[in-house]
């Protein structure tokens, strides 16, 4: 007995499939700043909760998504970090030419954590050994 075709369902089928197909996600990755130079809005101040920017309020604080707080701290630092890349075990870290690094832990189901910085003067939450 041959197969019976349904020609009526089958463009349904097939928008179905291209949609669920446009829903499924990239990996996550975090892309850095543009290169180059971006307007700096303020002086960053490390603080043990995180980073503010100057005096205008605003914070980066620990817990804040990876992505964020990179584009953040970008622009406290007038341009892009130099790598973005795995630490030490468990962190990831986004480090500026002058040595400035903020860690990141990730986070199941979420983008990773903001948890630590490091300068050439101090550090606050968690970081990697030098």
């Amino acid at each position: 007995m041959p197969a019976r075709r349904i020609p009526y369902l089958q463009p349904a089928l097939a928008a179905g499939c291209l949609v669920l197909a446009a829903c499924g996600s990239a990996p996550s990755s975090v892309s850095p700043a543009p290169a180059g130079r971006i307007e700096k809005v303020a002086d960053p101040v490390f603080t043990d909760g995180g980073i503010t920017a100057g005096g205008t309020g605003r914070e980066i604080g620990f817990g804040r998504a990876e992505p964020g707080a990179v584009v953040a701290m970008s622009k406290l630092m007038g341009t892009g970090p130099a790598a973005v890349a795995p630490a030490c075990t468990g962190l990831r870290a986004a480090r500026w030419a002058d040595g400035t690094t903020l860690y990141f832990a990730e986070r199941p189901y979420d983008p990773a954590a903001f948890v630590g910085w490091r300068t050439a003067t101090g550090q606050a939450g968690r970081t990697c050994a030098l």
